[in-house]
């Protein structure tokens, strides 16, 4: 029998907390590798390789999406005691399957400080990711808050001490990248050890496995289109912004440290609203509501301090190296915030059972961002705003049209 969701006293906080200190972490991270890593092409590379497994990462977090949806605690413990089991074994699989082939024309570009090493790297995150992906989703559903908590947690700490330490003491681009990608898979296990009697047979899925899946390939799909909107951005600039590394240096500077306060919280609680909003029932709309007025306060004020202290920040931070005004700042805080909201729609979306709506958005944003970046005739740093502004706020607009329109009968019929 079905339970309706009761977090622990505290989970939300736990989580909260513990998606700050991962902030800090990666924060720690992109600050130090400016100064540990001397020139503009060393520091690229490392920049281009975390945005790359973050970028096909996130990618696969959308099932972490799905199965929160899903996965609904149940009273006593079930006969069969892991439902999950068989899923997370075959996304596994095709996920490492798939990322050695992906690896393979990326390599050249993404990995060419070290291509076979950082390949090898990179599939093993993969692997890891969609095992942390699974295993994060199905506590969200069961209400483990404080258990998730301890997931971002070890995560982070682990990544933390090895890449900071291998960023001190000089190591190799092959070091960095194991570093960077080992973690995942390290921390489910450390958390599995300790968690594994509250999870086997404690939940049930609403739908079959076959379904499941379509429905994690659509949520897969959007998670990718975000990943291109956030993680992949580095990448992207390397790729349509080329001729001008100073500039390109600078632009990916500013994105990744003005850009995590509000995309990353955002992005590490989407699972926790959609639980929260598939069940709020008829108070949906309100929740919905709430939580955007929220987070649009917040923005604003992350925009107005923004733009006032992140110049200076950089130009201290680098040295002198790289420089950008005030607006430039101010335009990359308010794409944050445009994704932070998509982010919260998203939510309502998945939570109402919404998968094409939710795809489309992400799809439409993601598509514009590239598309923007590509208009050559535009000089790179107005290109580079238009495409981060212009693209979330068309993919917010159209959820947001999404949401208030009846869900047509046809859609996500199982």
């Amino acid at each position: 029998m079905k339970e309706s969701v009761n977090a622990p006293a505290g989970g939300l906080s736990a989580v909260l907390g513990a998606t700050a200190f991962a902030g800090i972490v990666g924060y720690a991270i992109q600050l130090l590798s400016v100064s540990a890593l001397p020139d503009a092409a060393r520091y690229l590379s490392f920049s281009v390789f975390w945005s790359t497994m973050y970028l096909f990462g996130g990618a696969v977090g959308g099932v972490q999406q799905e199965l929160a949806r899903a996965t609904h605690p149940v009273a006593g413990v079930l006969e069969s005691r892991n439902p999950a089991a068989r899923f997370a074994i075959l996304a596994a699989a095709v996920v490492g399957v798939a990322a050695a082939l992906v690896a393979i024309p990326l390599a050249p570009v993404a990995f060419s400080a070290a291509p076979v090493a950082l390949s090898a790297a990179f599939v093993l995150g993969m692997v890891g990711y969609v095992l942390t992906s699974t295993l994060t989703g199905i506590l969200y559903g069961i209400g483990q808050l404080k258990v998730v908590a301890a997931l971002i947690v070890s995560d982070a700490a682990l990544r933390s001490v090895a890449v900071l330490g291998g960023l001190l003491v000089g190591a190799s681009a092959e070091f960095l990248a194991f570093a960077i990608t080992i973690p995942f898979g390290a921390s489910v296990v450390l958390v599995w050890l300790v968690c594994r009697r509250r999870v086997v047979g404690r939940f049930e899925l609403d739908l079959p496995d076959a379904a499941i899946a379509r429905n994690a390939l659509r949520t897969v799909g959007a998670s990718s289109a975000i990943g291109v909107m956030v993680a992949g951005l580095p990448l992207l600039f390397g790729v349509f912004l080329g001729g001008a590394p100073v500039v390109v240096a600078s632009l990916v500077m500013v994105v990744t440290i003005t850009r995590a306060p509000l995309i990353i919280p955002l992005m590490a609680l989407q699972t926790y609203l959609i639980v929260l909003f598939r069940d709020a029932g008829s108070l949906r709309t309100r929740r919905l509501i709430q939580v955007l007025s929220g987070v649009a306060a917040v923005s604003v004020v992350c925009v107005a301090f923004g733009a006032w202290l992140v110049p200076g920040v950089i130009d201290l931070l680098s040295s002198g190296r790289y420089q950008v005004d005030h607006l430039t700042s101010a335009c990359v805080i308010t794409s944050a915030a445009l994704v932070g909201l998509m982010c919260v729609t998203s939510a309502a979306l998945l939570a109402a059972n919404r998968h094409n709506a939710y795809f489309i958005g992400w799809l439409v944003a993601a598509v514009l961002t590239i598309g923007f970046l590509a208009l050559g005739t535009i000089d790179v740093a107005p290109r580079a705003l238009l495409s981060l502004v212009a693209a979330p706020l068309i993919g917010l607009t159209i959820q947001l049209i999404l949401i208030v329109r009846p869900r047509p009968p046809q859609e996500n019929r199982s």
